[in-house]
């Protein structure tokens, strides 16, 4: 989770966490305008373009992430296929009680319900324990401190010795946020350097991801640059890494669609250090306004359930490998909730977070088009040599023809109804799934 004063995305870390944890239990055209072509057409030919890579990623269920604060106790009534722990308060001093005195017992029952449910849970490292301050830090130490290198060292091997390959690791939360780490991006690679040598040596088979990096300002997008053009005893950070993660959290009035350009942003980021690691979306949601105090404004149920359908979609067509929805939680300053008040009563975003899965699993992303004239986007997945498509507009509506193969649409709610090739849709701001 985010924290930071001056341009805070979520307001939520280490302490905030805890309060949320407690929380928890408590083509745009009108009728008779431009008809879009359900296929993608011959380049050059069209008003669409692709926005997506055309070999987009291979869905299994450990794509469809969940942030869940009570997990170990209460599992979300959803399909979960991977968990990221931010909000699960087992950061380094929940886990490290004292000097030496490691406590185990809240994240060992996580990753048994994790595990007995089928899913991955990635723990997040960081951050520092006020025991713990590097050398010369000046009192008191706050978790955004830099560590002492050798306590550092220590704290990974314990932890990486009692969960081997069984979770995954992100080392650090968020440290382009100045409230999560006051350190350089160079004293940031030598943390993630440290870290994975250990969990290498360790667990050879464990996934290591690279801190989260938040995307919305350009202050973070430098630093984000600047660490993953560091070295380490010579080496391209990139190198100590098995995947990159992104916070790609659009401004307040943000769309899935402007997320995605945010994705985009961290790949050329990427591309000018050489770096091709698969990347992971580890936080998401809508609405979240700046500066981690204020209440969001919460869309209509309708919109909410078209962005969390959006944004499973547009993602793998990106090749974005994970997805963590943020979360299975109210907050006061996250949009979407995919839980009522009582942090357990699945909402309307959380049937189409079912939806989508229903949807994409099993599919390869085949990449997504925009159409300038009617504002249409269109999303092509292949499963078994047959493809489906995924439409919608942002505004207003559209008509869309039927592609060939195609019989049967699906509505986000869930209604099933006939069509055939050829045939016109009328597309809305609900996405919709057209399939043989």
């Amino acid at each position: 989770m985010v924290r930071r004063k001056s341009g805070s995305v979520t307001g939520l870390g280490v302490a905030a966490a805890t309060v949320a944890a407690a929380m928890v239990l408590a083509l745009v055209a009108v009728t008779g305008g431009a008809v879009a072509t359900g296929a993608a057409p011959a380049q050059g030919t069209s008003t669409s373009r692709l926005i997506t890579t055309s070999h987009g990623t291979a869905v299994t269920s450990r794509f469809f992430g969940m942030h869940a604060p009570l997990l170990g106790t209460t599992f979300p009534a959803a399909s979960v296929g991977a968990f990221d722990l931010t909000t699960n308060n087992v950061y380094w001093p929940n886990l490290e009680t004292a000097p030496g005195v490691f406590d185990f017992a809240r994240l060992d029952a996580m990753v048994a319900q994790a595990h007995g449910n089928a899913a991955k849970p990635l723990l997040v490292l960081g951050v520092t324990p006020s025991f713990h301050g590097a050398p010369g830090s000046v009192e008191p130490i706050s978790g955004a401190s830099l560590p002492d290198m050798d306590a550092w060292k220590a704290y990974v091997r314990a932890v990486v010795t009692q969960y081997t390959d069984t979770i995954e690791y992100q080392i650090w939360p968020e440290p382009n946020v100045t409230n999560n780490f006051t350190g350089t991006p160079q004293q940031m690679a030598d943390l993630v350097a440290a870290a994975s040598d250990i969990i290498r040596e360790v667990a050879p088979h464990a996934t290591v991801v690279a801190p989260a990096m938040v995307m919305r300002l350009k202050s973070e997008r430098t630093f984000m640059a600047k660490f993953f053009a560091a070295k380490v005893n010579g080496r391209p950070i990139g190198d100590y890494v098995d995947a990159v993660g992104v916070d790609p959290y659009p401004l307040e009035k943000g769309t899935p669609e402007d997320s995605l350009r945010l994705v985009d942003q961290a790949r050329a980021i990427l591309a000018k250090d050489r770096v091709s690691l698969p990347v992971w979306n580890l936080e998401i949601n809508y609405f979240v306004p700046v500066g981690g105090v204020t209440t969001a404004s919460p869309p209509s149920d309708r919109l909410a359930s078209s962005y969390v359908i959006r944004t499973f979609v547009l993602n793998a067509a990106a090749n974005v490998k994970r997805v963590y929805w943020l979360g299975w939680l109210q907050y006061f300053n996250l949009g979407i909730s995919m839980v009522r008040a009582d942090g357990v009563t699945p909402a309307a975003p959380a049937a189409a977070y079912a939806r989508v899965q229903g949807w994409l699993l099993g599919q390869r992303a085949r990449g997504c088009r925009y159409d300038r004239v009617s504002r249409l986007y269109s999303c092509q997945f292949v499963k078994a040599g047959r493809t489906s498509w995924v439409y919608w507009v942002n505004s207003g509506a559209a008509k869309v023809r039927v592609p060939a193969g195609v019989h049967h649409v699906q509505t986000m709610y869930g209604v099933k109804s006939a069509t055939r090739p050829g045939a016109r849709l009328r597309i809305t701001n609900a996405p919709v799934w057209a399939y043989r």
